[in-house]
């Protein structure tokens, strides 16, 4: 029997590694991608292009089935999903059909809706990285406190505190932007 190079054999532990996260995570990616974009094909896409991102960091990853790689797999996902989506949006074209369906139903409350979800998505793009994060951690994947503290490497005091300034940012952020219609 031969022996394996160190590399080759680091290689196929990689590889194993990688194969064992998209088993793991794919099905939770494609969530977070499709909910942002929408899209089946793209959403695939975001995936895909997130998978190849892990490749670069795959050292980092220790375990597969843990809430810290979990946050790590969404995060890339999520972020290549707004990429795909702001790009998508500069590019999109709406056709009258999609126009007139809007129209039918209360045209303000869509229209005031698409404005505050635009205006919140400014403000969190506006926020330093580790508030957003606390808070996307927080509101969009339902951590606790606690598991927010373990996944940030930080006192759970400390989350605490981070989350209380990201909401109080944000809320100053919202307050100031009402006042320049």
């Amino acid at each position: 029997m031969k022996r394996m190079a160190a590399g080759e054999k680091q290689r196929q532990t990689q590889s194993e590694k990688l194969e064992a996260l998209y088993k793991t995570y794919r099905h939770l990616m494609f969530y977070v991608a499709y909910s942002i974009l929408h899209d089946i094909p793209t959403a695939e896409d975001a995936v895909q292009q997130a998978f190849v991102r892990v490749i670069s960091h795959i050292e980092k990853i220790s375990e597969i089935d843990c809430p810290q790689t979990k946050n790590f797999m969404v995060i890339i996902v999520k972020n290549i999903s707004l990429n795909l989506y702001h790009s998508r949006r500069k590019k999109e074209t709406v056709s009258f059909d999609e126009v007139e369906g809007w129209m039918l139903s209360s045209p303000r409350d869509e229209i005031q809706e698409w404005e505050d979800s635009q205006q919140l998505e400014s403000f969190m793009e506006r926020l330093p990285e580790s508030y957003r994060d606390a808070l996307m951690l927080r509101y969009d994947n339902g951590y606790s406190t606690a598991e927010i503290a373990a996944l940030l490497g930080i006192q759970e005091e400390n989350a605490k505190k981070r989350l209380q300034r990201a909401r109080a940012k944000l809320a100053d952020m919202i307050a100031e932007g009402e006042g320049v219609d």
